[in-house]
């Protein structure tokens, strides 16, 4: 007679994986570009409609209502196409790109710190070669007003343009474009927007060649697409640098004149060139933010015996 044989099979637990999450969507800097030809046709036609018709109601004169109506152009684009193609739930996502959390530490802020003093040290340069001479009663009235410039800017005068050119088109444009390419593009985008305001009598544009200022946009578009990257998507951030670019700007421009000038637009090259060069083309850009697909199976199982 046999006497059978105990056996224990191994319990097998099926296969998992880690969890996947997807990015958070005000977090992502690289997207698909879905919406963005939507995006410039509404962010143009509210533009430079408000640019051709409010001059003509107004009668001329001053062209800064005209100007500030406009500028609101890529916010209302940003908003309408957004709201069209994700709902409630994809503008929530947009306005939260403005909150402070966990944005890069002060790296986009040094980044800021550093195009600030190149375009300072644009306008020193022909003060200490003898070119210039700036009023020192001039300059303590100007910086006093700083402060309130700034926050003009910010909110009207140039800031509220970050929700539409970095919240939205950046990463679309970075989600089918290199970083660095994709910023030139938006940076010759953003010259072509201005297109209008060179015709119009007391606007900066008018007092300055047209392939100077492309050049001026291209550059800062770089700069600023590194800030936006480096804080992880974060608009509050590239607001405050298109605020303090715009106030140090208006600061040379009264004090030394020459607005798109050769130092300036020399500094303003040499920033992103170094940003370029030291980031090889990723300008800040993380593979954790790029909000295209969810983030790979790391492809490890377990198993039980």
């Amino acid at each position: 007679m046999f006497l059978g044989m105990a056996t224990e099979t191994p319990s097998i637990r099926p296969h998992t994986s880690a969890p996947v999450t997807a990015p958070d969507p005000s977090r992502t800097t690289a997207v698909d570009p879905r919406g963005l030809t939507a995006f410039l046709v509404v962010t143009f036609a509210f533009s430079w409609a408000a640019w051709w018709l409010i001059p003509r109601f107004l009668d001329g004169g001053d062209p800064t209502p005209a100007v500030l109506v406009g500028a609101f152009g890529p916010m209302v684009a940003a908003i309408v196409v957004t709201a069209f193609t994700q709902g409630r739930a994809g503008v929530g996502a947009l306005f939260r790109r403005h909150s402070l959390g966990r944005r890069g530490g002060l790296r986009p802020y040094a980044v800021t710190v550093l195009i600030v003093a190149a375009i300072a040290g644009s306008a020193a340069l022909p003060v200490y070669l003898g070119t210039a001479e700036v009023e020192e009663a001039a300059l303590r009235a100007a910086l006093l007003g700083v402060p309130v410039q700034f926050l003009l800017i910010a909110l009207v005068g140039g800031g509220n343009e970050e929700l539409g050119w970095r919240g939205f088109a950046l990463p679309r444009l970075q989600g089918s474009l290199p970083p660095l390419a994709a910023n030139v593009t938006l940076g010759a985008v953003w010259a072509v927007w201005h297109a209008p305001l060179f015709d119009m009598a007391g606007t900066i544009q008018s007092e300055v060649n047209f392939p100077a200022y492309a050049l001026l946009c291209v550059g800062l578009t770089v700069v600023m697409g590194h800030v936006f990257n480096s804080a992880r998507g974060g608009v509050l951030a590239a607001v405050i640098a298109h605020a303090a670019v715009n106030v140090v700007s208006g600061l040379k421009g009264m004090l030394v004149g020459d607005p798109a000038g050769v130092f300036e637009v020399t500094a303003v090259l040499t920033v992103a060139a170094i940003l370029a060069l030291a980031t090889r083309g990723r300008l800040g850009l993380r593979a954790a933010d790029d909000g295209r697909a969810p983030a790979a199976d790391d492809g490890r199982t377990t198993t039980g015996a």
